[in-house]
């Protein structure tokens, strides 16, 4: 990476922490920041998760939050600062950071194929009545019309808070885990997060897949570009 992009990055990474305000929703799931400057349409009202996202509200127009259906995928629609509940599992984000290499393990140290690590810190909380383990490569990062995975390489061998990784990734029902998702990205996807990001989860038990189509399940979405009301 060059000397020019690490401070850059730095500096977008104090622009997070300076435009945060907190706030805390759901059982057992607290949260605190936010990378969005938008306002949402009302929340806490009832939707209906047959029902298509547009016809609720549920866009990045009207800014409205639930459960929807759109192209035959059901998704469950946060803003940042808020809770995503799905079937087998709810989830928040507690924490967005940048680095450019990521050093953990046994001193091994990893550098990003793009221009940095993107971290997602998450708090996770098991709904079902079985333990299920937090898989690696279960979330998913959008910008714009790009889409990335994990890094799935790093989280396994190098990153030591993965959350994959914290204790086994085992969750208990009812229990919560929190940990990280790592994400290599370019310092001009980093600029655009307070713009277009989107964070994605799957149940406990999927994966994470670009290719978003009928028959894909239950996704959550966290809107990176908004703030949760209260």
């Amino acid at each position: 990476m060059g000397n020019k992009v690490a401070p850059a990055l730095a500096l977008l990474a104090v622009a997070i922490i300076v435009s945060a305000c907190g706030g805390t929703q759901g059982a057992g799931l607290g949260t605190t920041g936010s990378t969005g400057l938008r306002t949402p349409i009302a929340n806490h009202r009832h939707t209906d998760p047959h029902k298509s996202c547009d016809a609720q509200g549920i866009n990045s127009t009207q800014m409205g939050t639930g459960a929807c259906t759109e192209s035959g995928v059901q998704y469950v629609v946060a803003n940042y600062g808020g809770v995503v509940d799905l079937r087998t599992l709810a989830v928040a984000i507690v924490g967005v950071s940048v680095a450019p290499a990521d050093e953990g393990r046994g001193g091994r140290r990893a550098m990003p194929q793009r221009e940095a690590f993107l971290r997602v810190t998450l708090q996770v909380q098991n709904r079902d009545k079985v333990a299920h383990h937090f898989g690696f490569g279960q979330t998913m990062l959008g910008i714009g019309a790009d889409d990335y995975l994990e890094s799935v390489g790093v989280e396994r061998n190098v990153h030591a808070e993965s959350i994959a990784a914290v204790n086994g990734g085992m969750i208990g029902p009812g229990e919560t885990l929190r940990g990280d998702v790592l994400f290599d990205i370019t310092e001009a996807d980093y600029q655009q997060l307070q713009r277009v990001g989107r964070f994605f989860i799957w149940n406990f038990g999927d994966r994470a897949s670009p290719r978003l189509s009928r028959g894909t399940g239950q996704v959550g979405q966290i809107r990176l570009y908004a703030v949760e009301r209260a």
